[in-house]
């Protein structure tokens, strides 16, 4: 993985986990305001790097311009 996809790849985790905790607490209604806050910074950060995040091209990502292979299963 290159370390644009394993940053982002660290920021959904983290969003992942603290999504979770939140919605923990939540249900316990034990979700203090930092909690909260914290998770909208998260979130922010999170989204911020999903809208500049850009994959390699199709082509480049199969093989350098080439088609995939497709195999088919024996008969």
């Amino acid at each position: 993985m290159s370390r644009p996809h394993t940053q982002l790849a660290t920021l959904l985790r983290r969003a992942q986990w603290m999504l979770d905790e939140a919605a923990y607490k939540l249900g316990g209604k034990q979700l203090p305001d930092t909690d909260r806050y914290a998770l909208a910074e998260a979130l922010d950060e999170l989204a911020a790097a999903l809208r500049e995040h850009v994959d390699e091209p199709a082509e480049l990502a199969a093989g350098q311009g080439e088609h995939p292979t497709t195999v088919e299963a024996e008969r």
